[in-house]
């Protein structure tokens, strides 16, 4: 496994129309890959709905689905297999300000047993801090959410469609570790252990890789001393976990994904996608030796657009 090669297989763009296409996952059910992303005006526009595409394995679109939600702007949405077999969808809805009244910002689910029908929405962890992905280690889903103000994320464990409760506070803060501003994040389990990565967005900019053990009450933290924004990872053995992200590369933002060496954090091996300009937020599906890696990139005419990638291992 140490001597694993990325190899770009192809790229093709899924959703070229609209004005502002972005922020991806990606999820495996029922042998059919299921990518969400967010369709709006803008990147920071208030009117984002989410559309959720079914797709082979060779990219053809199969089935089309959107979301909405009533006076909010839907953000970030984010796909998984339940421990029963389903399918859970997750967005932090951004509530738009109705007659000069505001609304707190919510962290939504959604539920399909099918992959084509969804349920009403349902709220979960706090309010104001956005809950970024859930990962789930046998029956119960883990996650961190983040606060601008506070400079901190909390550590979340549950059920969102029933119980998804603060586990740990400030996992990683500016006020316990002294590093600002971390935010988006990822999670992986190898055996009872949970590997964590971060963005960070202040001094620095240095994201970090962090551990704990079961039941993750207690966190270390690595410095990668690099920039990575919307990560994404997924253990490959004891050792090696796949990375995806937004990376500086000869002064530009670019998506690339990477094998990380989990007790050093460097980087073994390298694959920058063709991107450039607001791109990245990559969602990853390992198939057998296959890798599909769903992103954004507005390289192409200026235009941000969803793409699949498929990249052997």
């Amino acid at each position: 496994m140490m001597n694993i090669k990325l190899k770009l297989d192809w790229v093709i763009p899924m959703c070229i129309t609209g004005s502002h296409n972005a922020f991806t996952d990606l999820c495996l059910f029922k042998e059919e890959l299921y990518c969400c992303f967010r369709h709006a005006l803008n990147h920071v526009s208030d009117d984002g709905t989410i559309n959720i595409f079914t797709l082979n394995v060779e990219g053809k679109i199969i089935a089309r689905n959107r979301i909405r939600q009533e006076n909010c702007d839907l953000r970030d949405p984010k796909i998984s297999l339940t421990p029963d077999g389903k399918l859970m969808l997750i967005a932090y809805a951004r509530s738009i300000q109705v007659e000069g009244q505001t609304r707190p910002a919510k962290n939504l689910c959604w539920i399909s047993a099918d992959g084509r029908s969804w349920s009403s929405a349902t709220s979960f962890a706090a309010n104001n801090w956005w809950l970024w992905r859930v990962r789930w280690h046998k029956s119960q889903a883990y996650g961190f959410a983040y606060n601008r103000s506070a400079n901190a994320i909390d550590f979340y464990k549950g059920d969102p469609r029933r119980t998804f409760q603060k586990h740990v506070s400030s996992a990683l803060s500016l006020q316990t570790h002294q590093l600002a501003y971390p935010n988006e994040s990822d999670m992986t389990f190898i055996d009872n252990c949970c590997f964590a990565i971060v963005r960070r967005d202040a001094d620095s900019y240095s994201a970090q890789l962090g551990h704990s053990k079961f039941p993750y009450k207690h966190w270390k933290w690595l410095d990668l001393r690099f920039y990575l924004g919307g990560p994404v990872m997924q253990a490959l053995n004891n050792e090696l976990a796949l990375v995806a992200g937004r990376v500086i590369h000869k002064n530009k933002l670019v998506t690339a994904v990477f094998i990380l060496q989990l007790s050093t954090g460097i980087v073994i091996q390298k694959l920058f996608l063709p991107s450039g300009g607001d791109n990245s937020y990559p969602g990853m599906v390992v198939i057998g030796q296959t890798l599909y890696l769903s992103y954004y990139s507005s390289h192409v005419d200026n235009k941000s657009q969803i793409y699949l990638a498929k990249i052997s291992l």
